[in-house]
Order: C-alpha cells, then sequence, then structure tokens
C-alpha cells in the first residue's frame, strides 16, 4: 500500500513538473518584440498599441484597431457600432467621438484630433470597461505657443492648432497669449500652415491643422506692447466652380465642384460650342480662361476653364469635346487620259506613278481626269489641262484633295524624244547610283543609311524614319557623274502610312534610257517615355506582416533572428522603371534599406525606405530543461525524505568509475 502511494506522488510530482516545464517553454518561445520601444499596457486584457512609424499606428490586439495617419484616426470593432473617448484611461467620463467632430458608419469610425495620448472603448459590448485601445498621435498639431510670454528674441518659431469645419471655415485651437515682453513690438515674419491639405472624409465634421508662426519680437522705443494676437492665417480654400455646363451635348461625367475632367460628345457638323460657368465664392476667372463660345476643330478639342483663389492659386477644369469627322476621305481620280502617247502602266485609281512616250513633234499634250468623288477637288494648278513639254523628261502632277483635306498625287513621266542618239555603251551600266545619303534639317535627329546599298539593286524595305521628320532629303551619289535624278514621295510622311520614295536616275549618254530606286519607308510613331516611378507592390520574402501601401514610403520592420539582408519583391507601374536596392546587407538594428526606383525619362525618383528597429530573441531551451530535470530531481528528493526514507549517495562508486575510465584510457597508450 506505501509504494503504491508513493508511486501516486512521484506520477503526481513529474506532471506538475512537466505543466511547469510546458508553460516555461511557451512563455519563452521565440517572441517579435520592438527592440527600444515601450509597451502601453491598457486595462484587463492586457491590450497595447505600439508605435510603428512617425504617422501611422496600429492596435495590436483582436478587438479595437486603430490606424493614425497624422491626425487622422480610423477605428475598427466588428463586434461593436459606436466608440467613445476619454483623455484618461477610464470608460467613465468618456464621450462618443461624434461630440468631438468624428464619425461613425458600422464597425468603422472616424476622428481628428491634436497631438496627445487618448482612451477609446467600444460602446457595444457586455463589459463596456475591459474593451478599449490606447492611442498616440505625434504628427497632428501642438499650442507650443501657450508657454512663450515675456519674449524679446527675433525670428523664432512656435505651432498652434487650428480646425477646419464642413464649411471651410478655419477656427483657432486655445487661447493667444502675451508673447513679447512689455516694450517690444510683435512682428510676424512669415506663416505655413497645412489647413488646405486636410479634407473632411469619411463623414467627421472637423480636420485639425498645423499652423507654424515666424515672428521676432522688436524693441519700440514707444514703449508699447506687443497685439494681443498674430495675424490669423486664414487659410484660402481652393479655386472652385459652383456650375458648368454646355450648349450642346452634355458633361460626362455631371458637373461636380471636385471633378475637373470631363468629355462631351457633339455632331459632327457643329462647328463651336459655348462653355457656361459660375464661379465659386471666393473663386474669379482667369483672364481669357472663363466662359466663352470655342470654335470646335474635327477630332478632340480641350477647353480649359480656370478660376483662381484669393491667394492666385488656380484650378484648372478641362472640357474635352469630341467631334467626329464625317467628311469624306476619297481623294482618287477615277478616269485618267492624255491626248498622246499610252499610259503604263495602265490606269487605276489606286496607282500613283506613270510613264508616257511621245515623238518629238508632240510640243504640247493634254490631261484628262475624272474625280471618283463629287465632293473632292483638284489643286490648283495641278488638275486637267493643256501641258506644255520640253524635249526629254518631263513631269506632270495631277493632285486631289478630298473633302476631309487630305491630297493625292498621281506622277505621270511624260518622255518626249529628243534627236537620236548613238548609245555606244552597254545599257547595263547606264543610269546608276553608286550610294545615297537621307539627312533631315533636324538638329537632334539622324537617319538611318543604307549600308547594304548596291548599284544593280533597285529596293530597299523596311526603312524606319523617326516621328519628327516630315520631309527628308536624298541626296545621290552617280557612277557617271554626267547623270542626273529626281525624287518624289520623300514629302509630307504621315505616321502608321508606309511610303515608296522613287529616284529616277536619267542617263546622259542615252537620254531615254532610266533606272529607279524605290526605298519603301515608314514614319514612326511619337514614343512617350516613361515618367512614373511609383510602386504597384512590394513584399519581403517570410515577412507576412509586412503590409505594403502605395501611397507609403516609408517602413518599420522586425528583422528574424540571424537575418542579414531582406529579399525584396517588388512590381513597378511602369515597366521601364529601373529600381536600385541600397543598404541591404549586414542589417542590424537602426538600419535602413532604400529600394530608389527612378521613371524611364528620369524626371521622377521615389524612394522606399525600410527602416529595422527591432530584432527577434530567442530562449536557449537546452539550458531551460537542464534546470527543470534537476529541479524534478529535488522535488522527488524531498518528498522522498518527508516520507521518510533515507537515500544515500555512494561517491566512492563515482570515484572507482571515473579511476576505471582512467585506467582503461592509459592502457590504450601502454599498447
Amino acid at each position: 500500500m506505501r509504494n503504491n502511494r508513493l508511486k501516486l506522488i512521484i506520477i503526481f510530482i513529474l506532471f506538475i513538473a512537466s505543466s511547469a516545464l510546458i508553460g516555461i517553454l511557451y512563455n519563452n518561445a521565440p517572441l517579435k518584440e520592438l527592440e527600444n520601444i515601450d509597451k502601453s499596457f491598457f486595462v484587463k486584457n492586457d491590450l497595447y498599441v505600439d508605435q510603428i512609424q512617425d504617422d501611422s499606428l496600429i492596435a495590436a490586439t483582436d478587438k479595437i484597431t486603430a490606424t493614425v495617419n497624422q491626425d487622422f484616426v480610423s477605428l475598427n470593432y466588428t463586434k461593436g457600432n459606436g466608440f467613445r473617448i476619454n483623455n484618461t484611461n477610464s470608460y467613465s467620463g468618456s464621450v462618443d467621438i461624434r461630440n468631438w467632430g468624428g464619425a461613425v458608419s458600422g464597425a468603422n469610425g472616424y476622428i481628428s484630433l491634436p497631438n496627445g495620448t487618448y482612451y477609446i472603448f467600444s460602446t457595444n459590448v457586455s463589459n463596456m470597461s475591459t474593451t478599449g485601445i490606447r492611442v498616440d498621435i505625434k504628427n497632428s498639431c501642438n499650442n507650443s505657443h501657450e508657454n512663450l510670454t515675456n519674449q524679446t528674441g527675433t525670428n523664432f518659431t512656435y505651432e498652434r492648432c487650428f480646425t477646419r469645419s464642413s464649411n471651410n471655415n478655419v477656427s483657432i485651437v486655445g487661447k493667444t497669449p502675451t508673447i513679447c515682453a512689455a516694450g517690444y513690438k510683435f512682428v510676424q515674419n512669415s506663416v505655413t500652415n497645412d489647413c488646405n491639405q486636410k479634407t473632411l472624409t469619411n463623414g467627421v465634421s472637423k480636420r485639425y491643422c498645423k499652423v507654424v508662426y515666424n515672428i521676432s519680437c522688436v524693441k519700440d522705443g514707444g514703449g508699447t506692447t506687443n497685439p494681443d494676437k498674430p495675424t490669423n492665417p486664414d487659410p484660402v480654400p481652393a479655386a472652385k466652380l459652383s456650375s458648368l455646363s454646355v450648349n450642346n451635348g452634355s458633361l460626362s461625367p455631371g458637373f461636380n465642384p471636385s471633378t475637373y475632367k470631363y468629355t462631351v460628345n457633339v455632331d459632327s457638323n457643329v462647328s463651336s460650342i459655348q462653355v457656361n460657368a459660375s464661379a465659386a465664392s471666393g473663386s474669379s476667372f482667369v483672364s481669357g480662361s472663363g466662359p466663352r463660345t470655342v470654335d470646335l476643330n474635327y477630332g478632340s478639342n480641350s477647353i480649359k476653364i480656370k478660376v483662381k483663389n484669393s491667394a492666385g492659386k488656380q484650378t484648372t477644369y478641362t472640357i474635352t469635346v469630341n467631334r467626329p469627322d464625317n467628311r469624306s476621305t476619297v481623294n482618287t481620280l477615277s478616269n485618267l487620259k492624255f491626248s498622246k502617247g499610252t499610259l503604263n502602266p495602265p490606269f487605276s485609281s489606286d496607282v500613283m506613278n506613270y510613264t508616257l512616250d511621245v515623238d518629238n513633234n508632240d510640243a504640247t499634250i493634254t490631261v484628262d481626269a475624272t474625280l471618283t468623288d463629287s465632293s473632292s477637288m483638284f489643286v490648283a494648278g495641278y488638275g486637267p489641262g493643256t501641258v506644255t513639254l520640253e524635249p526629254g523628261v518631263n513631269k506632270v502632277y495631277i493632285k486631289v484633295t478630298s473633302q476631309r483635306g487630305e491630297t493625292n498625287v498621281y506622277n505621270i513621266t511624260v518622255n518626249r524624244a529628243t534627236e537620236p542618239s548613238e548609245c555606244t555603251t552597254d545599257t547595263e551600266n547606264l543610269a546608276l547610283l553608286k550610294g545615297l545619303e537621307l539627312s533631315a534639317d533636324i538638329s537632334d535627329v539622324e537617319l538611318d543609311q543604307l549600308e547594304d546599298f548596291d548599284p544593280k539593286i533597285f529596293t530597299y524595305s523596311n526603312i524606319k524614319i523617326p516621328y519628327k521628320v516630315v520631309n527628308f532629303e536624298v541626296k545621290t551619289y552617280f557612277v557617271d557623274e554626267t547623270d542626273y535624278a529626281e525624287v518624289e514621295g520623300n514629302e509630307d510622311l504621315v505616321v502608321g502610312e508606309p511610303r515608296e520614295v522613287k529616284i529616277t536616275v536619267h542617263s546622259k549618254k542615252c537620254s531615254n534610257y532610266t533606272n529607279i530606286y524605290t526605298l519603301n519607308v515608314e514614319r514612326q510613331p511619337e514614343v512617350t517615355l516613361g515618367d512614373n516611378a511609383d510602386l504597384t507592390a512590394l513584399s519581403i520574402k517570410d515577412h507576412e506582416e509586412f503590409k505594403f501601401e502605395p501611397n507609403t514610403l516609408n517602413y518599420n520592420l522586425v528583422l528574424h533572428k540571424g537575418e542579414e539582408s531582406l529579399a525584396l519583391s517588388y512590381t513597378t507601374k511602369h515597366e521601364k522603371t529601373i529600381c536600385e536596392e541600397m543598404g541591404n546587407e549586414n542589417l542590424s538594428y537602426g538600419s535602413v534599406v532604400t529600394l530608389k526606383c527612378i521613371s524611364e525619362d528620369e524626371e521622377d525618383v521615389v524612394e522606399y525606405k525600410i527602416t529595422i528597429d527591432g530584432i527577434e530573441k530567442g530562449t536557449n531551451v537546452f539550458i531551460i530543461i537542464l534546470v527543470v530535470i534537476i529541479i524534478i530531481l529535488l522535488l522527488i528528493y524531498v518528498v522522498l525524505r518527508l516520507l521518510g526514507y533515507r537515500i544515500y549517495f555512494n561517491f566512492s562508486v563515482f570515484g572507482a568509475f571515473f579511476r576505471g575510465i582512467g585506467e582503461k584510457f592509459n592502457n590504450m597508450f601502454d599498447k
């Protein structure tokens, strides 16, 4: 019986010790602790918040959570529908956040606060006093001026809090003391504020903003004291329109004073549009950019309405008016005839180049041409009629302009025979070029050259002409310097429309012998370089807690134990943005990893910074287990002694054991 009772006692002791061991291991498991940051524990359930960065605060609790951006606090509690706030850690005396200008929307709450420490509670739990959170506001505003009295210095600054209400009124918070000492005059040097940047969102009725004054207290010979307060900065609301409309079509989207871009579609026959607008109170139109009637071109028309506030800052409303072009684009001939000779090739509306041979005694020729579309017309001086011919080569041009204004040119080369001449040389080597050079009279543009030019190859394709080039020159180099050439099609290039440039080389030795070199060119579209260096995504391997926000540049991170660098993965908004990692090695507390991104046009540079503000700590588990085993053995020893057992330790056995090991060790070397 006594032995059974002893066994039960020992089992109970082992159970208690094992539970203690598990508790120790659990409580000493590696924790992500933020070094050098004070933990502020709150009420009964040990909720706390950590200051993660200057203007962002996150509550580490599964109940109320909060994020802070300067003065603006966003709250969430999925189990409640209201929030109360207090300056002290007490539910008693707290008030609804709406009493302080805040707003509530379902499980979310929003409020603007000046710098300070606040306690926010839920209003919808059974035990209200145990559900809350402490919020520290550090980047809103201070009334630092309240401690300034009897000043005699120059060029010193102080900060004040103002509030912006829903009607855009800006009011001073707190009282203004007498800053300058008796006998000194108050001089306000400058004032800056961020009140215009604060907008009322999510239903809040006021926002706190910061105004910084630079002042001097100057000795006043008259012995007067300073005014009772500095000038109110009166932050000026942004310039706005109160109404905007057009007399034809309708604005899309509908007018809103805070929407600055609109689209209007009109019919093709609408040649002008009247823009009506009214400036909001405190705003006025910029000269020449107010309500007016605007003539419309076909296609897209941009109309800008500009207003300015009393500080001169402008706001631009843009209306894009789309007038479709339904005019005919047909600019071809349905028939082309000459009084003498035969066209080669036979006429076709879409063939632009022809040759025609006539006798030497044909001094004139009559051109007869018919328009395909009656709405098109001949360019003056380039229509049907009689043409005088000189012996040799004569160029005849028929130019047709469509109703839309696009011109097409038919080129006819009329060869009037000269006196008979003898061609004593081989015609295969006549009228040849040994090279040609393309050039444009634009300082920063160089044209590609034909590196593979061959006098006996007459067609060259895929020649790219830069967007800036509309017309280019072709300089020719002849095998026989007595030859001459004519160039056609190298003017008025249009983006996306392939063009054949014809170079007709005439032989002087055989007047009727020519060769035609054809260059297939195409003017390229305008290239726009990327101008945005922002990221759309950023993640860190093995750091799921890291959350990227597109408009946030600064982040804080806790390193894993033994981690010396971060494996960054990111996606740029523009595919040709280049990013460079800096400081991402040998990381320790206080290190800053910078991801510097530069846009394709090198105009926009964005730097994302990750500050290492903590390193995970671990626990030596082996030492803990050893200590626990020793404690268990001591407990067993104490219990056995209390039960009356005598326990002896025969240390001579241990001595004999170690002596035997020593002898065996020596025998190894004796052998």
